[in-house]
């Protein structure tokens, strides 16, 4: 899976619930994704809880946690989602367990490999 860089930052693109988002690839979110609240009710994603989690600021922040079908090296997988109240999507480190990850910004690659 091949990815861009904007504004600086990493970003890959993932298929959610069949619809294809752009989510800065955050290798400092230990969680799967985070999904503003406008596209998760977009997609109508089923509520299973709820959850905190500390922010690069070290806020600690309360949120709801839906399931949702992502499309990753084709498989279809049900992985918790976070909402947020910010306009940005993440995808996070618990995602990409069994990957490598190649950044290069300097030479504009971003490369996720599978290595199962």
């Amino acid at each position: 899976m091949k990815g861009l860089f904007k504004f600086g930052s990493p970003v890959i693109e993932l298929s959610i619930e069949g619809k294809m988002i752009m989510m800065l690839l955050d290798t400092g979110f230990n969680g799967h994704i985070m999904l503003p609240q406008t596209i998760i009710d977009e997609l109508s994603l089923d509520q299973i809880g709820i959850s905190d989690y500390s922010t690069a600021s070290g806020d600690y922040i309360v949120t709801k946690v839906y399931k949702g079908k992502i499309t990753f090296f084709n498989e279809e997988l049900e992985v918790p989602v976070l909402s947020t109240d910010a306009n940005f999507s993440l995808a996070g480190m618990e995602l990409f367990h069994e990957c490598k990850i190649v950044i290069e910004r300097h030479k504009n690659i971003l490369e996720v490999i599978e290595s199962k």
